[in-house]
């Protein structure tokens, strides 16, 4: 557990340095869509263009973790970068946590910015939510990056899940005081935080499984891209889901852990932007 949380420390450390924009924080860039449930769900949006959407993984992510990329995204495309519920200036909610809530997140957000069909970017539990939007709303996404994500709870590696579950606001407080201090600086209620920990982990262990025909239902161009080394997922479950997507393209990072943005960047801008291009 603790070879984890040094791992996304040091992801977390990265992409909350200083900057000359404060991606994720930018007063210039942010605005908020109040959700169905009147939540507020914070976003911000860069450049001009076709709109592309990102989507930041869980817990220790946020749109931050982008920093690389959103410079060069925002010179081709409107970046609409979403900060996923409970997730920095996102307010957290009351409701349990499930990968379709936070579909719908972005679904208001990405409707409240653009009426145009969009292209995704998704890492980790972002991909998750990605994924969901593109099986559930066909004709709004163009085009799909599937970065580290799972089709099902089910498909992690034995005793991965098991450490996730584990894990608490205080376990954090304890174990990474200062990832939470700089977190809880950004929230609206920090003081909810173990809250917020304990309905996203909800999000983990209720994940709705995708089956083999909705991916062979999927029409849009899909790059899946994982890192040699996920520790979360094998290499061989990437591999299973680029066979059932009928336009597809496989993108295995070598040397890479999960966090295959920060161990990457260039590598992955090259790809990524290939792949948007084409």
């Amino acid at each position: 557990m603790k070879k984890i949380l040094m791992m996304l420390v040091l992801f977390a450390s990265a992409t909350v340095r200083a900057q000359n924009v404060p991606y994720g924080n930018n007063p210039a860039a942010g605005n908020y869509v109040k959700v169905k449930d009147g939540t507020r769900i914070y976003y911000e949006t860069y450049g001009t263009g076709k709109p592309l959407v990102l989507l930041h993984g869980g817990l220790y992510g946020e749109i931050s973790e982008y920093e690389n990329l959103i410079p060069v995204l925002s010179k081709n495309f409107m970046v609409i970068a979403i900060a996923t519920r409970g997730h920095t200036k996102s307010e957290i909610g009351h409701k349990p946590y499930t990968y379709e809530l936070m579909s719908d997140d972005a679904y208001a957000v990405i409707r409240q910015v653009t009426k145009d069909s969009v292209a995704l970017i998704g890492f980790s539990d972002g991909a998750v939510t990605a994924l969901d939007l593109t099986i559930r709303h066909p004709d709004m996404v163009k085009k799909l990056v599937f970065a580290g994500g799972s089709t099902s709870a089910a498909s992690y590696r034995p005793g991965e899940m098991d450490e996730l579950k584990q894990l608490s606001g205080a376990s954090l407080e304890r174990d990474i005081p200062d990832f939470v201090r700089e977190r809880k600086k950004l929230m609206p209620e920090p003081e909810r935080w173990g809250e917020f920990v304990e309905l996203l982990k909800h999000a983990w262990i209720s994940q709705t499984t995708v089956t083999p025909e909705q991916l062979k239902n999927i029409k849009c161009p899909v790059l899946v891209a994982a890192g040699d080394r996920d520790r979360y997922n094998s290499v061989e479950s990437f591999v299973s889901i680029y066979k059932l997507l009928p336009l597809a393209q496989l993108a295995i990072i070598p040397n890479s852990d999960h966090i295959i943005f920060y161990r990457q960047p260039a590598l992955m801008e090259t790809m990524v932007m290939g792949f948007l291009m084409k």
